[in-house]
């Protein structure tokens, strides 16, 4: 079938794009797709990107990927998609998404702070609900800002109930999330891990095309020692993901090294202040690296300083990750950014004091590949999704790069990384199912969402004993969360070393 010339996005009616969306919500994700005439990034090396390219879809997955594909049209729905760029969904390798009814409270805050916060005060006093809350509005502002997949750090799964009621909101918002499960890092909880991970995946996963998936999550406050849930772990399949790896703390990740503990199936995240033999542990282990560039820089995690360019050194190319959003921007892109601009700030300034030429920069394509590729492969999901690759799930992101702060496009990646925002973002698929249309998230309700945010807020500030002024700035010591709760704060001050 010959087919027209693809349409410019902006060349298309809004009845044109309602019409298509209505189109594509009634056949849900086992319709036939093609998307026509974008400027493609596969972040696949083995099939490049095209200046101008289409992308087949379906069952929910990539069937061809090529600078023309309008002869395998047939039955599919077509979209024209001129002036965009389509990509890879981002993928998130580590946020706590319990947190997000307290956005950008503590925006000032350093580690001591934030876990006197978070975690001395506001942890203790989440029902089931508040995670389900937090979860939610933290999922769907992931999906309007193109991240498709998160790995959930939840380390506040106080009991059973409040592990279910962050399932729900992964289901509720439609995004394809990892729960890595962890007990909370103070007060009482239910004693269910690591057994109720089992449960978890059952419950949850067992499905073919389940859009969840379960990992250990391994934080501050301990059930059991490292090794023993290593192998739990490993007995019985599940991937881990250790964070908190700073300081002092890493030579935790030697030892476990030392006694070949370490393998491809963990990833760390942070590593501040590795030494020489942990990073050649972890490269010879095949261990993954998870980097949070802006919450080691302005938490203050370790030394303060990401370990881009130790990783690199040894041959790991890491994933990137949002870590917490009570003191750091929700983005993605703030990560590939603030991620090349160190790694080119350090190595410049390393030349200059060594007197020799700069070494290997970084570019706009890797910080892309450590935010697709590279994070699919650390929460192990490499073979399912990170790259437009034919056989993956259709996991991907439409940008419009013709919009007034991207015009005109002249470089893909570099427009991708440098100045994409939420609202260039105009088309999200998860698994083939439309999340995001024209710019707007498909099936929530928005304003009901704002109610249960807030009212979730406001229940665990009157119980915590704080009044939310959005002109005044929260302070809490780890000394005044000690005195107000009886938990455990051990854990707590062994990170605070």
């Amino acid at each position: 079938m010959q087919l027209p010339t693809p349409r410019r996005y902006y060349e298309q009616t809004p009845e044109e794009w309602r019409v298509l969306g209505e189109r594509l919500a009634a056949a849900g994700p086992e319709a036939r797709i093609l998307l026509r005439g974008a400027t493609v990034i596969t972040v696949d090396p083995t099939i490049g990107d095209f200046d101008e390219g289409d992308v087949l879809i379906d069952g929910g997955k990539i069937e061809a990927v090529a600078p023309d594909l309008s002869g395998r049209a047939d039955g599919a729905i077509t979209i024209d998609m001129g002036g965009m760029i389509v990509l890879p969904g981002i993928i998130d390798g580590h946020r706590h998404c319990w947190q997000n009814q307290f956005r950008r409270i503590i925006p000032d805050a350093d580690l001591t702070e934030y876990m006197a916060t978070l975690h001395g005060d506001f942890a203790l006093e989440y029902r089931p609900h508040d995670i389900y809350v937090g979860n939610l509005v933290t999922m769907l502002s992931l999906l309007d800002s193109g991240v498709t997949c998160v790995t959930d750090c939840a380390h506040n799964t106080r009991t059973r109930a409040h592990a279910d009621a962050a399932f729900k909101a992964y289901a509720d918002s439609g995004i394809r999330a990892v729960h890595a499960g962890a007990p909370s890092n103070a007060g009482d909880w239910e004693g269910h891990l690591p057994a109720d991970l089992l449960r978890l995946r059952e419950q949850y996963c067992s499905g073919p095309d389940s859009l969840t998936t379960v990992r250990m999550f391994i934080d501050v406050r301990r059930v059991m020692p490292a090794p023993d849930l290593f192998a739990f772990a490993r007995d019985h399949g599940l991937g881990i993901t250790m964070d908190a790896v700073i300081g002092h703390r890493c030579n935790e990740i030697v030892e476990l090294g030392r006694a070949g503990l370490l393998g491809p199936d963990l990833t760390l995240i942070h590593c501040n202040d590795m030494p020489e033999e942990g990073w050649e542990l972890i490269a010879g282990a095949g261990t993954k690296v998870t980097l949070a560039t802006t919450s080691e820089q302005q938490l203050g995690l370790g030394s303060g300083v990401p370990v881009i360019q130790a990783a690199l050194d040894h041959g790991i190319r890491p994933c990137l990750s949002g870590d917490v959003e009570v003191c750091l921007a929700g983005d993605m892109f703030t990560q590939m950014r603030t991620t090349l601009t160190t790694q080119r700030m350090l190595a410049k300034a390393k030349s200059e004091r060594d007197g020799q030429n700069v070494g290997n920069l970084i570019s706009h394509s890797d910080v892309l590949e450590f935010a697709t590729r590279r994070a699919a492969d650390a929460i192990g999901l490499c073979d399912q999704i990170g790259s437009l690759t034919p056989g993956k799930y259709a996991d991907l992101i439409a940008i419009r790069a013709e919009d007034i702060n991207n015009l005109p496009l002249n470089n893909a990646v570099g427009t991708v990384v440098l100045a994409t925002e939420s609202r260039n973002i105009d088309i999200v698929f998860v698994g083939g199912a439309i999340r995001k249309w024209q710019g707007e998230l498909v099936g929530q309700d928005i304003d009901a969402l704002r109610t249960l945010v807030r009212d979730s807020r406001d229940h665990i500030a009157e119980r915590v004993g704080f009044r939310i002024r959005p002109t005044g700035r929260l302070h809490v010591s780890h000394e005044d969360s000690q005195r107000r709760h009886s938990g455990d704060f051990d854990s707590i001050k062994d990170l605070m070393r």
